[in-house]
């Protein structure tokens, strides 16, 4: 999964260029975000089963084990006053998949303190809506390595 800073006509340019042999896309939100996810038909079937401007979610089957599972790519928005309902969207999808879930994006939000660096200090109830999700949904969020955190975090439920 990848996101996508760019318009709808350049992301179906671009996408078929990556060498994969599927792929399917959310275009950005006002200039922000955007989902593309990519795959190659090999021991995976994948089927899309909804995509809304900040959310996608595949059914993913793997042929040679026979197992199957959700993973959902993301990108909440930044607005407070949008946060609420992304997140209530969210919880409703939980209630709707009984697989196996992983959630991939941008959250936009922090579990932790450790993982803010720099700026302005957040009060304790900053980090409280990811907590409460990945509590409430039995969850974990998986922290990633790499150059750029940014507070990405990725979600597993198992």
């Amino acid at each position: 999964m990848l996101e996508m800073l760019v318009t709808d006509s350049l992301l179906q340019r671009i996408l078929p260029k990556f060498g994969f042999d599927y792929y399917d896309f959310v275009p950005p939100v006002n200039h922000a975000g955007g989902i593309a996810v990519l795959w190659n038909s090999g021991n995976i079937h994948v089927l899309v089963l909804s995509k809304s401007s900040r959310i996608i979610h595949l059914l993913v089957h793997d042929t040679g084990t026979s197992l199957s599972s959700i993973i959902s790519g993301i990108y909440a928005p930044t607005q407070q006053r949008e946060k609420d309902s992304f997140w209530n969207m969210l919880n409703a999808s939980l209630e709707i998949f009984d697989l196996p879930w992983c959630i991939i994006g941008d959250f936009n939000e922090l579990a932790n303190p450790s993982e803010k660096r720099g700026g302005i200090i957040y009060p304790s109830t900053k980090f409280q809506r990811l907590n409460n999700f990945l509590h409430r949904n039995s969850a974990i969020s998986v922290p990633i390595n790499g150059l750029d955190l940014h507070g990405k975090n990725e979600f597993i439920r198992i």
